[in-house]
C-alpha cells in the first residue's frame, strides 16, 4: 500500500502542514517534533523525502501569518486584529491583513492572493465561502488554518466559535422576562451559519415560552449601521399593530442604526421599543440610551487564535483540540424595559 504524508501526519498526530514544512525545509520545526515525525514515518516502513539543504545557509524570514477580515471598519474585527496582532508580537510574528468586504466574490481573491504569499499560517474571520472552497483552499496552501466565528469538520483546522445560539437564548429570554412578546429579528446576513445560529437561540426561546417567531418580523440586512437603520424603517413601516415592542439585532452596529430609526420615528428607547445588539463594540457605552448588548471575549479570541497557529508551527497542537466554543454573556445597560403596557403592537401569536 502506498503511504502518503497525511498518513504520515496522522501517525504522527500532526497536520500535513507540519509534514510539508519538514519536507521542504521552508521553516523551522523544533527537533523533538521532527523526530517524533520521522519515528512515525519509521513504523509505517518509510523515509521522508527531503530537498536538500543549500551549502550557504539562508537567512532565517521572519514567521507571517494572514488575517483576513470581512470588514475593516467593523470594531468588532478591530479588537479581534488586536488581540491576533498583541499576540504575535509577543512570539515574533507579523501579520499581513486581508480585507474582503463582506464579498464572497472578493474572499475568493483573497484566497488566491494568499497563496502567491509565503505565509506561515492563517486565520480566517467570519468566512462566508462554501465549506467545499474552504477546504479546497486549505489543502491547496498547506499550512496551519483557524477559523474565527465558522465551524467546518476538519480536525486538522482549528475553529474558534462564540456560542451565539446559547447567547440568543439568553437575550430573547431576557425580553420576554420583560413581558415583550411581539419581537423582532435584525439578521443581518440572513444565510450565514453565524446569522442562523442566532436565529436559532431566538427561536428556542420563543418557543420555550410558548411563542414563535414572525417572519415579518425577521429582516435581513447589510450587517453595518445602514442596514440596521433600513430595516428597522421597514418594521416601523408596518401596521402599528404589527409593529415590535422589542428587537434583537445580529450585531452593534445594525442595532446603532436601528437606534437612530426609531428616534427619527419619534419614538423612545426603552419605554415604546427595547432593543439588543451583539458584540459589545466600544460606542455600544456612548450610544443613546447605552446598548444592552451580547459581549464575547474579542480580543482573547484573537490571541488564541494566534497562539493557536504557533502551537501548529511548533507541534504543541493536537488534532483532537480542533473545536473551541467561548461563552459571551450578556452585558445590561439601558436599551432594555417592560414591554409598553398600550405598546405598539399586540403580543405574539401563541402556539
Amino acid at each position: 500500500m502506498k503511504i502518503t504524508l497525511k498518513d504520515i501526519a496522522k501517525e504522527a498526530g500532526v497536520s500535513q502542514a507540519t509534514i510539508s514544512r519538514i519536507v521542504n525545509r521552508n521553516a523551522s520545526v523544533s527537533s523533538a517534533l521532527e523526530q517524533k515525525v520521522f519515528t512515525a514515518a519509521k513504523n509505517l516502513g518509510v523515509e521522508i523525502p527531503q530537498k536538500k539543504i543549500l551549502k550557504e545557509p539562508v537567512q532565517d524570514r521572519p514567521s507571517v501569518i494572514g488575517l483576513q477580515v470581512s470588514d475593516l471598519a467593523n470594531p468588532y474585527f478591530q479588537e479581534v486584529m488586536r488581540g491576533v496582532i498583541g499576540e504575535a508580537k509577543q512570539i515574533d510574528y507579523g501579520v499581513q491583513v486581508f480585507e474582503t468586504k463582506e464579498d464572497i466574490q472578493v474572499e475568493e481573491e483573497t484566497f488566491r492572493s494568499m497563496e502567491k504569499f509565503h505565509l506561515d499560517g492563517v486565520i480566517l474571520c467570519a468566512t462566508r465561502i462554501s465549506d467545499a472552497k474552504l477546504l479546497s483552499f486549505y489543502h491547496r496552501i498547506g499550512i496551519p488554518m483557524v477559523l474565527v466565528n465558522r465551524y467546518i469538520k476538519d480536525s486538522a483546522i482549528c475553529c474558534i466559535t462564540v456560542d451565539h445560539r446559547r447567547s440568543m437564548f439568553q437575550a430573547t429570554t431576557h425580553l420576554i422576562d420583560l413581558g415583550h412578546r411581539q419581537i423582532a429579528y435584525l439578521a443581518g446576513p440572513s444565510k450565514s451559519n453565524n446569522s442562523l445560529n442566532r436565529r436559532s437561540g431566538i427561536v428556542d426561546a420563543l418557543t420555550k415560552a410558548g411563542l414563535k417567531l414572525n417572519p415579518d418580523l425577521c429582516l435581513g440586512s447589510f450587517p453595518d449601521v445602514d442596514g440596521g437603520f433600513q430595516s428597522m424603517i421597514s418594521l416601523l413601516s408596518l401596521p402599528k399593530e404589527k409593529q415590535p415592542t422589542a428587537v434583537l439585532a445580529y450585531n452593534d452596529l445594525v442595532a446603532v442604526g436601528a437606534l437612530r430609526a426609531i428616534r427619527m420615528k419619534s419614538l423612545r428607547v426603552p419605554e415604546d421599543i427595547s432593543i439588543i445588539g451583539m458584540d459589545n463594540i466600544p460606542i455600544t457605552t456612548h450610544t443613546y440610551p447605552p446598548l444592552t448588548t451580547v459581549s464575547p471575549p474579542k480580543v482573547q479570541i484573537g490571541a488564541l487564535a494566534m497562539r493557536n497557529i504557533h502551537r501548529m508551527n511548533t507541534g504543541e497542537y493536537e488534532n483532537r483540540e480542533g473545536y473551541m466554543e467561548v461563552e459571551a454573556p450578556l452585558t445590561l445597560r439601558y436599551s432594555t424595559g417592560p414591554a409598553p403596557i398600550a405598546g405598539n403592537g399586540v403580543e405574539a401569536e401563541r402556539k
